[in-house]
């Protein structure tokens, strides 16, 4: 169906509606012109009749027919008038216009039927003789009552009917006029009406373009002023409600943006429709990309997706774990919900991840440091306990026995509270690191490389390794010399323990990137293996046990050495090739920035 504008279908339905009812007009009053006229012709020709009777009586009463066809002549002349008498047998015996002798029976003549049963009769018919469409008025001629005969007058009505084309074309001509203005009337007035509405669509249109600050101008017309207030109303509503609606949702943006939690909200399709940034990162995709795809186009993590499967075929909340391998294994605890609209109909699912990698790596540290603080205790207990019990047996009475059992005895006491002052060190560093109790001056590298040096020089000396000293005596940092120097020595005293006899240690220190100082341990050692460095400075972390407890070490170390460089605000880290030695590297600061911490390795 083919939609029009309102203003064509006013316009096209009042012009149409106006010009149907001039042409109705038209034909009524040509039809009322046509048939007075014509009354006016009948009237005409029977009055006509009528002032012919009396004289024409008169003749037949006298018997003076002889001149009767003369004064039609005459009297049809004068009038114009055709005049014809006929006898009740149909002939004729007189007519102005033709020889009566040569014109037919007329007996059969509609209007000279009616005159011979005695009434006034007309007729209008096409005249073989006049060639012409006539209209006929015939009266009866009485005599003591009877029809002696018929009088008949006659005209042509070519006149007529020109003057009914005459008054046709008047009235058609008037009706153009009238069609034509009562058009422009009705163009005008559609516009008037259409206007407000057009307005209207084009408010309502700027209205769904968002334009919702504008307002309708009010017609004049009531009921489309109602209307137009009324959307304007709306629109102001609109823009209230619209308005509440985006500060919630840039609330609700911000609070999924700044969330640490992974939010991720799917509907019942499992098709991803919400995602923060935190999710985004944490599952390395990309969100543009990924809303509105399937959870196995959008995330390509079969354990996840069984999750969010699971949580949509659940009423309530689950809980779960979800491991991520990329560059390095990360483990994600999930949460999962479904989402219900205002009628408690599930749309969806919520899933709220939180990376739980670094509490499980902690939770690791934590067993397995009480399981190696459990070793590395219980051994000296039961070799101490051991001796004891041996020498509560009788050994005692042995003089050289007891001797050697008790010295054993004293080693793995002085072993016990070695690990005992390195675990009480180490927690006095990291409670004074936490409560910035450890005072950090302006001092000397140099001369803390010095005082390691000078303290592990004796063990150096008896497996013949040279320490080489290597830095600017001017190099200044901020350190708390103590707690410096007992990372340095223990560092020194690793290269050492770990080198081979008549090598080189070198200690160098020089200046870093952001105003820091990095110094250096570096020894020919044995080396480490890669799969090591990660966890070489956990508390008791041993790459070979039994070596390390052959060679005395407590396992705290490089611990200690740790937290020392964070209670510095700096690092340490290390590079090692198996073989070939390692490079273990302290980078402390020179100025004190609270807001620039220096990124720990």
């Amino acid at each position: 169906m083919r939609i029009k504008r309102l203003f064509w279908q006013l316009f096209t339905s009042n012009f149409l509606i106006i010009f149907l009812a001039l042409l109705a007009f038209t034909f009524v009053i040509t039809l009322t012109i046509e048939s007075i006229l014509m009354h006016r012709v009948s009237d005409d020709l029977e009055a006509r009749a009528q002032l012919l009777h009396e004289d024409i009586t008169q003749r037949f009463a006298s018997d003076r027919l002889d001149d009767l066809d003369a004064l039609c002549d005459d009297l049809g002349r004068r009038s114009q008038t055709r005049i014809t008498v006929i006898l009740p047998d149909g002939r004729v015996i007189a007519d102005s216009e033709h020889d009566p002798r040569s014109m037919d029976n007329h007996r059969s003549r509609p209007e000279v039927q009616g005159a011979l049963g005695g009434r006034v009769s007309t007729s209008t018919r096409f005249s073989a003789t006049l060639e012409l469409s006539t209209m006929y008025a015939a009266i009866p001629l009485r005599r003591h009552g009877r029809v002696f005969g018929v009088l008949r007058t006659a005209v042509p009505v070519q006149t007529v009917e020109t003057s009914i084309r005459s008054i046709q074309w008047q009235i058609a001509l008037g009706g153009l006029g009238i069609t034509f203005l009562a058009g422009l009337m009705s163009l005008l007035i559609s516009r008037r009406i259409t206007r407000p509405i057009e307005e209207m669509k084009d408010g309502a249109r700027r209205f769904a373009d968002g334009e919702l600050g504008f307002r309708l101008p009010l017609p004049r017309t009531d009921e489309l002023r109602d209307l137009a207030r009324v959307m304007n109303t709306m629109a102001e509503q609109l823009q209230d409600r619209i308005s509440v609606i985006v500060q919630q949702h840039s609330q609700q943006d911000a609070v999924l943006s700044s969330m640490i939690e992974g939010v991720l909200a799917f509907d019942t399709e499992e098709r991803l429709i919400n995602i923060n940034n935190s999710a985004a990162e944490l599952l390395n995709i990309d969100p543009e990309k990924a809303l509105g795809r399937s959870i196995q186009e959008a995330v390509r993590n079969v354990g996840l997706q069984h999750f969010v499967e699971h949580a949509l075929s659940t009423d309530h909340a689950i809980e779960g774990y979800i491991t991520l391998v990329d560059t390095k294994e990360r483990f994600l605890q999930a949460h999962g919900s479904t989402l219900k609209d205002t009628s408690d109909t599930v749309i969806g699912v919520l899933v709220v991840l939180n990376d739980v990698t670094e509490l499980r790596t902690l939770e690791n540290v934590r067993k397995d440091f009480v399981a190696n603080v459990s070793h590395e205790l219980k051994t000296p207990i039961t070799s101490i306990k051991g001796f004891v019990e041996t020498l509560l047996d009788g050994a005692m009475h042995d003089k050289d026995d007891a001797a050697r059992f008790l010295s054993i005895v004293s080693k793995q006491a002085d072993r016990l509270n070695a690990i005992i002052e390195d675990l009480l060190s180490l927690s006095r560093i990291e409670q004074g690191s936490e409560r910035e109790e450890i005072t950090l001056v302006t001092g000397s590298v140099y001369d803390a490389m010095v005082s390691a040096v000078q303290s592990c020089s004796h063990d150096a000396d008896a497996k013949s390794i040279t320490l080489h000293l290597d830095g600017d005596e001017a190099l200044r940092a901020l350190m708390n010399p103590p707690l410096l120097e007992q990372a340095l020595v223990n560092l020194i005293g690793n290269a050492i323990k770990y080198s081979e006899e008549s090598k080189d240690v070198w200690v160098s220190a020089q200046l870093g990137d952001k105003d820091t100082v990095t110094i250096m341990v570096r020894d020919e050692g044995c080396g480490i293996e890669a799969e090591h460095l990660p966890r070489l400075f956990e508390r008791f972390y041993r790459i070979d046990k039994a070596r390390s407890r052959k060679m005395g070490g407590t396992g705290l170390g490089l611990a200690i050495v740790k937290h020392i460089a964070q209670a510095h605000r700096g690092f340490v880290e290390v590079q090692s090739t198996p073989g070939q030695g390692s490079v273990f590297t302290i980078v402390l600061r020179t100025t004190i920035d609270r807001d620039d911490d220096l990124e720990v390795a």
